[in-house]
């Protein structure tokens, strides 16, 4: 009776601890792509770096979560696209800001507040989001992109301090 006991309870202890694993076809994820011999120029050469003065402002000027600086305009010139290319997109990466995912993070000390980068109508484009498609013009071979970036408070009071940010960005062709 012992022996039977013991081998209920040594089966019962192994069934609890055991798994049974499944499982299952969820989806396909189909990648496509194209490799071209050459892109277009970005601000005149393969490489651009575009710096952007967002201006000294006061940390008065934001009174409540949400509140903007004034805008500052900066183009992104594609030259040199191969005929084949009919529009470009820009995707903006760089440190998010910690309390708003789709502002850049600030650096030198600034806090409360992080870098809204939007297009020229002033619709804002999140971090690691593309913009809307610009047409390339056939004739010019090329294309001026434009945007504005401007300071956007995450806090109601806004701290003092440098306010800079880095993106990295990457155009994308059709």
């Amino acid at each position: 009776m012992k022996k039977r006991n013991s081998f209920i309870l040594l089966l019962g202890t192994v069934l609890c601890f055991s798994q049974t694993v499944v499982h299952a076809a969820d989806g396909t994820i189909n990648f496509t792509g194209q490799i071209v011999a050459t892109t277009c120029d970005v601000n005149g050469g393969s490489t651009a770096s575009i710096n952007v003065d967002l201006g000294t402002v006061a940390a008065t000027s934001f009174t409540a979560a949400g509140d903007t600086s004034s805008p500052t305009a900066f183009t992104i010139s594609l030259t040199n696209c191969p005929t084949t290319f009919t529009a470009a997109a820009v995707k903006f990466d760089g440190t998010a800001d910690a309390v708003d995912n789709q502002l850049l993070e600030v650096t030198g000390g600034a806090t409360g507040v992080g870098i809204e980068i939007a297009d020229n109508q002033g619709t804002p484009i999140p971090l690691y989001t593309a913009s809307r498609f610009y047409p390339i013009d056939a004739t010019a071979e090329g294309v001026d992109m434009n945007f504005i970036a401007r300071y956007k408070s995450t806090e109601a009071t806004v701290g003092e301090g440098e306010a800079n940010g880095t993106s990295q960005f990457t155009i994308n062709y059709q």
